[in-house]
This record gives C-alpha cells, sequence and structure tokens, in this order.
C-alpha cells in the first residue's frame, strides 16, 4: 500500500488545533487519506470505504485506483485487483511502473507463473533498480532458475519474454488493423472494441491508443477520448498528434481557453524529420475524423494546417 500524496488532512487537523476556523469539505484527497491510515491499521473495509469514496470524486485517478487495487489484494480479491491494475495500464496510464510489479505478484499467487515472469521483467526493464526492482530481480532469478524448494518450472525460461512480446505485437496490430478499417467506415463501435483489444495485447501501442481515443470522440464518448489522448502523452510527451486531439475536445466541450493554448504552441512548430509510414496513416485518419467532427470549419481548417505543416514530407 503507498502513502497518500499530499497531507490536506493533516493540514486540516492542524489548522483547527491552532483554533482557525476552516470550512470543512468533503474533498477526495481527504477521503483517500482517510482509506490509507485505516489500510495502514489494517482496516481493510473501511479503507476500501474511503478510497472508493475519492475515486467517485476523482475516477481517474492513478493514485486513487492503484491503492483500491492494493487493497483488494488484502481482502483476498485478487481478480478484482488483476482488472484494476490492467484498466490503469490499457486505458489511463501506460508507464505506472508499479502497476506491472503488482500484476507480477497477483499473477503469481494466481499460480499464471507465466504472466508473473512477463509483468516482472516488464517492471525491471522500466524501473531497474526502482523502488521494488531488488525484490523483482531476485523473484525472476527464482522462476528462471528454480532451486531447492521453489516449485516452478517454465519450459523456456531464458527467452520467453521476448516470444511472449512478440506474439503480443503481432496480434495488437492484427486487431490494429481490424479496428482502422471499422473507424474508416464509421463503425465506431466496433473500431472501438477492436482497438481497446489491440491496446490490451500491447499497452505501449500510441497509434491504436490515438485511433480508439478517435473513435470514442466520434461515438461521443469524450471523457474517454480524452482519456486515450492524455495517455499516448505518458508514453510519448513529444506526439503532437495526441495534443492536437486534446484540442479539438477541450473546443468541443468548451473549453476554447484550453484548445487555443495548445494550438498557439504549434503556430511555432515545425517539421524538421522524415515522416514515417505510420505517422502517415496517423494523420491520414486524423484528416478523416476532422471531416466528421462536430465543430466549425475555422477550427477544423487550423487543425487540418497544423497537422499538414507537422507531416508533410520534408525536401531532401
Amino acid at each position: 500500500m503507498s502513502d497518500a500524496r499530499g497531507n490536506g488532512l493533516d493540514k486540516k487537523i492542524g489548522a483547527a488545533k491552532k483554533g482557525k476556523i476552516i470550512q470543512y469539505t468533503q474533498d477526495h484527497n481527504l477521503y483517500f487519506n482517510l482509506g490509507v491510515k485505516h489500510a495502514m491499521r489494517k482496516n481493510y473495509a473501511d479503507a476500501m470505504k474511503y478510497v472508493e469514496m475519492a475515486i467517485e470524486k476523482d475516477p481517474y485517478n492513478t493514485d486513487y485506483l492503484f491503492n483500491k487495487a492494493c487493497i483488494l489484494v488484502e481482502l483476498k480479491r485478487t481478480r478484482e485487483s488483476v482488472k484494476l491494475l490492467n484498466y490503469i495500464i490499457w486505458n489511463i496510464d501506460p508507464t505506472f511502473s508499479e502497476c506491472y510489479f503488482g500484476l507480477g505478484c497477483n499473477y503469481f499467487e494466481l499460480g499464471n507463473f507465466d504472466k508473473a515472469l512477463q509483468y516482472f521483467e516488464k517492471y525491471v526493464n522500466m524501473e531497474g533498480e526502482g523502488s521494488m526492482g531488488s525484490d523483482a530481480q531476485e523473484i525472476l532469478h527464482y522462476m528462471r532458475f528454480p532451486g531447492d524448494g521453489f516449485e516452478i518450472s517454465l519450459e523456456s525460461p531464458i527467452g520467453f519474454s521476448e516470444k511472449a512480446l512478440k506474439r503480443s505485437r503481432d496480434s495488437s496490430m492484427k486487431l490494429h488493423a481490424a479496428g482502422s478499417m471499422y473507424l474508416h467506415r464509421g463503425n465506431y463501435k466496433e473500431a472501438i472494441r477492436q482497438f481497446e483489444r489491440s491496446i490490451m495485447a500491447y499497452p505501449e501501442t500510441k497509434s491504436s491508443r490515438l485511433r480508439l481515443s478517435m473513435a470514442y470522440y466520434m461515438n461521443g464518448q469524450l471523457a474517454l477520448a480524452k482519456l486515450l489522448a492524455s495517455s499516448v502523452l505518458k508514453i510519448q510527451k513529444s506526439n503532437h498528434l495526441a495534443k492536437l486531439c486534446l484540442a479539438l475536445y477541450y473546443f468541443t466541450e468548451g473549453q476554447a481557453d484550453a484548445s487555443e493554448r495548445i494550438l498557439s504552441v504549434f503556430a511555432r512548430v515545425r517539421n524538421k524529420k522524415q515522416r514515417s509510414r505510420q505517422e502517415s496513416e496517423d494523420h491520414e485518419f486524423y484528416e478523416q475524423m476532422l471531416n466528421s467532427a462536430p465543430v466549425g470549419d475555422e477550427l477544423k481548417s487550423r487543425l487540418s494546417g497544423a497537422v499538414n505543416k507537422l507531416y508533410a514530407p520534408v525536401k531532401l
């Protein structure tokens, strides 16, 4: 169980002791801090109650969701914890390394040692000597080279992850192609299903995340569209297309100022490299989405101009 971020509850208590008058607010940080305090005292039922109250107020907060997953394990609800950790990786933040360590532990407990190995290796590759790096390294050692008293046997302990990763990527690419076809045809619900499966197979895929974001947007699911576009920026901070998607989404929901701040940056950006095949395909789909987007022609023109400037072929 990780510590709560911030000390909002402590500040409120300290202010009260000094005789200051403070207004009680049911804010999500207070609920979360209460949940962590109960968890540290092993009052897991109460901890779950308060953490869920915090999540109700801030449903996409990864700290809240991760701590809920930890509490689920303590309550012997490991499969639910697996589902929640995967939700964080697939939908919100694929770079949240602690989720991979947690999944490794959960799959190990469930007896799925192949999956456990895959996620422990992923964590070590991301964090090296991170907060739980030595633990993960030790677990990996025993899983690869089982000794006396350690009853794990993998058919191919060395190179297993590489093979599993290739299978995941291949599966993700096939699902991506199917999703792209449905998105092109305007069948957004089926496109969403295919892209979600593509991300489940390979969470690091940026292109499927962008397409899923577009499909959500066209299907009227604006909150999820923003979530997926933001998740691309977790993987690649400089992803221009994800930012342009957000500019469109902000404008659609009435946040014209936020949209303008993004667009003003692109007025100074220039394309400096030859675009890749994937970037060309993403550009094409973004243009197709703009044609049907429920916004005015002026914004469409600005967004289309920014994309063309960014992804125009570089003259050699």
